[in-house]
């Protein structure tokens, strides 16, 4: 099984992070989302160019997705209604619609152009690489390789899940299935959640250096560099200061680009997030208005109609839970790799460490207490 994987995916070694996504931009191009792509140059630089293919299928799935949404309007196609028909009537359905079409009018041009060919992020993730590795640090990419090829998976996986949940149930029923209101509903989530697993591995990648300035602190703070016990066993205390010093230094520095990388990051999908969230966050609300009113007006008697009713409600409610939870889940584990790095400064600090090393962290700390008070004033 191995070898048969290597041979899809080979053991290639990857000079920076858009080397290790190139893998993929095939699957982005066909699924329409990458009008603008990047591409890595000599000496690291990133250029953005423009994909014939991903424009032709950029055109291709929005067109379907209108066309299929003005013939469900036109039809009054409706999933839910199908099996039970509310007291809002087509209304619900109008206003679902309607929330769908804002936020992918703008997901047409925010996941295919802006974030797609965002090259001053990626570049600053490269300059960020470059700096890491120039302290003696080997950046893992085909972690992140990996982590690109999961998230695929897992979309696939969960459009499959929403269209059989949908399809499944309507078929149980022997209820013909609405299948171009089933494509608008699929579609809008299938936005909702390429978008957060951008936005979510852009996370990751910043989580990731933050923890190879960690790591190296760490190593700073317990003596663990090879480079500083070579130092000490030599008897060569001012060698083992200005390499500390240095490292220290470098640290504060790269934390600083990373801090520049982090307000790219809000800059390019804060809106975005901020609109993807309170669309599900208005899914919620209604679709629990639909379960309660269900309930309330006894379609759990017929067993078979009321279980049907709560799978597919259920399947849109876990997709809504499922896009909140990932925004927050990311966004706190990055938070919380960050707040590791002035623990480990104080530590450093307080040991016993030359007074320039100290000195070095403490300037590191008081970077470290400028970007924070920076980005809470920004964001107040």
């Amino acid at each position: 099984m191995k070898r048969k994987l290597k041979k899809f995916f080979p053991n290639k070694e990857y000079n920076n992070i858009v080397e290790a996504t190139h893998l993929w931009k095939l699957i982005r191009k066909l699924t329409g989302l990458s009008v603008l792509t990047l591409e890595s140059k000599e000496g690291d630089r990133i250029e953005t160019r423009f994909s014939s293919l991903g424009f032709v299928f950029f055109l291709l799935w929005f067109t379907i997705y209108f066309y299929c949404t003005y013939k469900a309007h036109n039809e009054d196609q409706t999933i839910l209604r199908n099996i039970y028909s509310t007291k809002l009537q087509r209304y619900g359905d109008d206003f679902e619609r309607i929330t769908s079409i804002i936020y992918v009018l703008y997901s047409m041009w925010k996941l295919p152009f802006q974030i797609s060919g965002n090259r001053l992020l990626l570049q600053e993730i490269v300059d960020i690489d470059k700096a890491i590795e120039s302290v003696g640090v080997t950046i893992d990419y085909k972690k992140n390789a990996t982590f690109a090829l999961f998230i695929y998976v897992g979309q696939i996986g969960t459009y499959l899940f929403r269209l059989f949940c949908v399809w499944g149930c309507l078929g149980n029923l022997n209820s013909p299935v609405p299948v171009e209101k089933l494509y608008q509903v699929i579609f809008t989530d299938a936005l909702s959640l390429l978008l957060t697993s951008q936005y979510c591995f852009s996370l990751v990648i910043l989580r990731d250096r933050c923890r190879y300035i960690n790591k190296i602190l760490c190593g700073i703070e317990n003596r663990e560099s090879s480079r500083l016990r070579l130092f000490v066993y030599s008897s060569m205390p001012g060698a083992e200061k200005d390499i500390t010093c240095r490292k220290i230094k470098d640290c504060s520095k790269i934390y600083g680009m990373i801090y520049k990388a982090v307000e790219s990051t809000n800059i390019t999908y804060g809106f975005a997030l901020v609109l993807t969230m309170l669309l599900y966050l208005i899914f919620i609300i209604l679709y629990m208005f639909y379960f309660m009113e269900a309930t309330a007006a006894g379609l759990f008697l017929d067993t078979k109609k009321y279980i049907d009713f709560l799978i597919c409600v259920l399947s849109e409610l876990l997709h809504a839970m499922l896009i909140i939870f990932l925004n927050i889940y990311f966004s706190e584990e990055t938070v919380k790799e960050t707040r590791t790095t002035s623990f480990v400064i104080h530590g450093i600090i307080n040991s016993d460490f030359n007074t320039q090393a100290k000195t070095e962290g403490g300037r590191m700390v008081f970077t470290y207490l400028i970007i924070m008070l920076q980005f809470v004033t920004e964001r107040n």
